[in-house]
């Protein structure tokens, strides 16, 4: 698949297959997004894919912990709308609009989707060591981005998503990561269910002229 085309065709995968992400599909998928520059070529960022007997420890630890009331405690703290600019938080206000009838349409299928971490057969975890820098993060956002386009470009959908590292300790546990390691973000990836609802929506774009300047 071409760049351009990824880039339009990547969306928020909801509801996952329960079929494997082939082992070798995986490792390209991180060797291809291992091409993402960074500060002074820092390559800050580590990967762990837990997928089988480890990743279904991980949905079970998150739902307990969700079913007996644990307070999140992501090591990226959640960020509210009201944290973010007028501009941004218009926009976040137009999407919880436009989604929220998808969600009311089938109700069941989103809740249960996401108290199982979307079923997703894989979860890569982005990690950063303990207290990183503000440009350690930026450069893990652009690696997450390239990870999910060369993701689409091999065929599998992605979710990158706050539910999916709301508990770092249980995922440190699963895993065997040393506590010093900052789960920063999780990226559930696989294969859709094109037939559900919450894979067939599509967010909205601002108009270009309306974040773009060009000064000559």
């Amino acid at each position: 698949m071409e760049i351009i085309e990824a880039i339009h065709a990547r969306h928020s995968t909801r509801a996952f297959k329960d079929t494997p992400v082939p082992v070798e599909t995986l490792t390209d998928i991180v060797r291809d997004a291992q091409q993402t520059p960074s500060w002074g070529n820092s390559q800050s960022w580590q990967v762990a894919i837990a997928t089988g007997a480890t990743l279904e420890r991980i949905k079970q630890g998150f739902a307990d912990a969700t079913q007996t009331g644990l307070t999140e405690n992501a090591d990226l703290s959640k960020v509210h709308r009201g944290d973010f600019s007028a501009f941004a938080n218009q926009n976040m206000g137009h999407w919880v609009g436009t989604f929220h009838p998808i969600i009311e349409s089938d109700p069941t299928t989103y809740w249960d989707s996401r108290g199982h971490l979307y079923r997703a057969p894989a979860i890569a975890y982005l990690l950063l060591d303990q207290s990183p820098n503000s440009w350690s993060i930026y450069d893990l956002g652009a690696f997450s981005e390239t990870l999910m386009l060369a993701a689409t470009g091999r065929g599998v959908q992605s979710l990158a998503s706050y539910e999916l590292v709301k508990y770092p300790d249980i995922i440190r546990e699963a895993i065997g990561l040393p506590n010093k390691k900052f789960v920063a973000m999780g990226v559930a990836l696989g294969y859709e269910k094109p037939e559900k609802t919450l894979n067939q929506f599509r967010t909205d774009r601002v108009p270009v002229d309306q974040i773009l300047t060009i000064a000559d």
